[in-house]
């Protein structure tokens, strides 16, 4: 216990020695294995919670919905309520937010109030709530990842019971270029908060910067939809403003939405978009539509495959 919080005190000054190594970094190859890997994943757990209070969100665990009720600091109308199942989860509703300088940040905070906005690719769901909390947008999600669902099924229903005129719907499917039903292959662990997922062939996926896909370790049938046929042959509302995040599979997205970028109903797309081709393949569908670059951002500069939004 005390060489526990001595890591954590060292971690979280982060005290140097020579290079970039740290004094708990240095500590941590000193202990047995079993002890390492017992404390380190506490280690990180107890940086997320204090990033979080340090930015005056709070967190309590939740019995009911097997999870942690995060409450994530906003720029306006108060705390966003966010279920998190996992630490993955809980990490990224923690962080979420911080960077200022983040593009789909800025992109969510300029939303048009009262608007639909489709959060494709939406993991658990953080930019379609932040849509909601911040400019009572109607939210529709979409994800093929059925523990990614059911993380945002649960806060739905906790959002609902302080909003209940809040207006979401979920759609548990892999936006593509069009309508089929093929397995989805998961690359890890069937838990919530892992992203690395794969829909049909790897060949429409980027692979670059740790994506790498030949491993499968499970898969789920699920249905292909393409985002022309939630509205035109479902009905779903047209949206006003689109949230892509699909990790190399944005090109087929993209070509599964050819009537709705021809409509020029939606005000604004957000698109994270991975590789050279795609950025200039997506980049010349947009403009030819009359559609300009209002910003990027690089996620990683100088790496390549290039990842912007």
């Amino acid at each position: 216990y005390i060489l526990f919080n001595l890591i954590i005190i060292c971690l979280n000054k982060k005290i140097k020695l020579k290079g970039n190594m740290t004094l708990a970094s240095e500590i941590g190859k000193l202990l047995p294995g079993r002890i390492y890997s017992f404390l380190k994943p506490q280690y990180h757990f107890f940086r997320a919670k204090s990033m979080l209070k340090k930015r005056g969100g709070s967190y309590s665990y939740d019995k009911v919905y097997g999870g942690w009720r995060v409450h994530v600091p906003m720029p306006k109308n108060g705390k966003m309520l966010i279920l998190a199942r996992t630490f993955k989860e809980f990490n990224r509703a923690a962080r979420f937010g911080s960077n200022k300088k983040d593009l789909v940040w800025k992109w969510l905070n300029w939303v048009f109030p009262n608007q639909v906005v489709y959060d494709v690719g939406s993991a658990n769901g953080l930019e379609g709530f932040t849509a909601s909390h911040l400019n009572n947008s109607q939210v529709i999600f979409v994800e093929p990842y059925t523990p990614s669902i059911e993380t945002i099924l649960k806060t739905v229903s906790l959002t609902k019971i302080k909003k209940p005129k809040c207006s979401f719907e979920i759609v548990h499917a892999a936006c593509s270029n069009k309508e089929d039903y093929k397995k989805l292959l998961m690359h890890g662990l069937p838990l919530p908060g892992e992203t690395l997922n794969t829909y049909g062939s790897r060949l429409n996926y980027e692979e670059g910067g740790g994506r790498e896909r030949k491993n499968v370790t499970f898969s789920q049938w699920v249905k292909g939809i393409t985002l022309d046929a939630l509205h035109y042959n479902y009905n779903l509302k047209i949206p006003q403003f689109i949230k892509i995040d699909v990790d190399g599979h944005e090109d087929q997205v993209i070509n599964g939405s050819k009537k709705i970028i021809r409509s020029q109903k939606v005000k604004s797309w957000a698109i994270e978009i991975t590789g050279e081709k795609r950025i200039k393949y997506i980049t010349r569908i947009m403009t030819k539509h009359n559609y300009i670059i209002a910003g990027d951002f690089d996620h990683y500069p100088g790496y390549k495959p290039q990842t912007i939004d």
